[in-house]
């Protein structure tokens, strides 16, 4: 940090500071290469992490933040370095849509797939490993849908924004209630 009385008001430096072209060079490489490795460990880390938002969303947010508050807080980084990092993540992010539009195959390693979790009441734990998600997980998920038993739901999705769509019976039979006291005599019936 420069002492106040040290500081003298420089337009020029402000904006380019006393760098060379090379820095600029050196600051693309290295938000194309935290951007990707970043997108690479949300997608990795699971749905759980970024909730309602897509993992680039999430990326989108903490990228941009950063570099905004580095440039209004540090008056010795020149404004063109963070205007230069705020334009690469924003061009990024419209490259990284277009790509996962443009070529499914590339979609399909970015982005979580819609997984089944529940099917004519029944879980379908076969499919949790892939999110790592576990049966109180789902319960939960469930209850937070007003879900009291498994028997409603005929069909429960488990979205690419880690929420949950549930689509209940019209007439249930209600049973295996999934409300936290009577979890334990459930998982129970569904070892037998």
């Amino acid at each position: 940090m420069v002492e106040a009385s040290e500081y003298t008001f420089d337009l020029g430096k402000m904006l380019f500071g006393d760098f060379t072209l090379m820095i600029y060079l050196e600051i693309i490489l290295r938000v194309i290469i935290i951007m990707v490795y970043t997108i690479f460990m949300i997608r990795w880390i699971g749905k759980r992490v970024v909730g309602g938002l897509g993992s680039a969303d999430v990326l989108l947010i903490v990228a941009m933040g950063s570099a905004v508050g580095d440039a209004m807080f540090y008056p010795d980084i020149p404004l063109s370095i963070p205007i230069t990092v705020i334009t690469l993540i924003a061009a990024f992010q419209k490259l990284y849509v277009y790509v996962g539009i443009k070529y499914e195959s590339v979609r399909k390693v970015t982005d979580p797939k819609v997984m089944k979790l529940v099917e004519n009441g029944r879980l379908l734990k076969e499919n949790f490993t892939e999110d790592d998600i576990d049966e109180n997980e789902v319960y939960m998920l469930l209850r937070q849908q007003g879900i009291k038993f498994l028997s409603e739901v005929e069909h429960a999705y488990y979205e690419q924004s880690g929420v949950l769509s549930v689509y209940k019976f019209e007439n249930p039979v209600l049973e295996n209630s999934i409300l936290p006291e009577h979890i334990e005599a459930l998982q129970k019936n569904d070892q037998n």
